[in-house]
This record gives C-alpha cells, structure tokens and sequence, in this order.
C-alpha cells in the first residue's frame, strides 16, 4: 500500500493544489443531512459565504455566532453555506438542534473531507468569501478576536467595489 501510494506522488498524481484568492472556487460535491445530494444552483451570481466547521471545534461555533451577527448587520444578505467536516449526520442534526445555525444558512455534510481538501481546508473553522463571478475574494483560516469586524468589512468591500452582482453601494 505505501509504494502504491508512494508511485502515485512521484507520478504527481495526487490532489490538485487548493484554490487561493482570486481564483475559482472549487464546485461544492456535498450531501445534506437528510442524505440528498447538496447541490447549489451556482455560486456565481451573488456573494457567498462558505464555512467550513466541526461540531467538537469551540472557535467554528464563535465563528458560526459571528456570522450570524454580521448577516443581522449586512444591508443585503450573503449566501451562507455551512460544511460540517468528517462527521455524520446525526451528529450534525445534533448540533443544529442545540445550536441553531444562521438564519438561511444552507447546511451540508463532507463526511470523507474530500471538499474541503479541494478547498484547502486546513484548520477550524475555515472561511471563503466567493464573489458573484464564482471567485474566492478572502480566506479566513481560525478564529480569533477581530473575526467578526474582518468578514463584515470584506463583505462590504465586495459590494463597494462594485463586485458582479452586488448591489451598489
């Protein structure tokens, strides 16, 4: 098993590098808790939020907090897709049930983390801010003091830069 996987990564045939800011986000191949397929129309066309989290991570629930409080701040609302990472849906419905996610937060699972190595996820919480042209604005890996301030004025800048699809300033 190890030479095979040692062939593999001399061969480069291993993931593709994470996307970085200002390149395309990957697609979201996710399920939802009910065990669907989650798929988003799109995530051009507005500004987009996804958040990556785990139920046992103490900083991802500041950081969901966090976003809600951003949205209730936001004079036009961003997409917000929650990713629970290498849990199962139980688990995951538990959590929700204690702690209720955002208001019109879309919730999906990535059980095997396949997305979120696509996405570049590498610690909790991990968050994507997406333009409406589907490109990856700001990357906010952890949480910390100032998280909340950081995200509102990103989300702001996107719209005051005239971001495709956002709303004039």
């Amino acid at each position: 098993m190890r030479c095979a996987l040692a062939l593999l990564l001399a061969l480069g045939l291993s993931d593709p590098p994470p996307p970085g800011v200002g390149e395309r986000a990957p697609a979201l191949e996710l399920l939802t808790v009910d065990g669907r397929p989650f798929a988003p129309a799109s995530l051009e066309g507005g500004v987009t939020i996804v958040d990556f989290f785990a139920t046992w991570c103490g900083p991802c629930h500041a950081a969901l907090a966090d976003l809600s409080a951003v949205e209730a701040r936001l004079p036009t609302r961003a997409r917000l897709i929650v990713v629970a990472v290498g849990e199962d849906a139980p688990t995951v419905r538990r959590f929700v049930a204690a702690h209720p996610l955002p208001a019109g937060a879309e919730l999906a699972l990535d059980r095997e983390r396949v997305t979120a190595r696509q996405w570049g996820q590498e610690r909790f919480p991990t968050t994507f801010l997406v333009d409406a042209t589907g490109t990856i604005r700001h990357i906010n890996r952890g949480w910390g003091s100032g998280y909340a301030a950081r995200v509102y004025r990103w989300l702001l800048g996107l719209r005051a830069r005239g971001a495709p699809g956002a709303p004039p300033p």
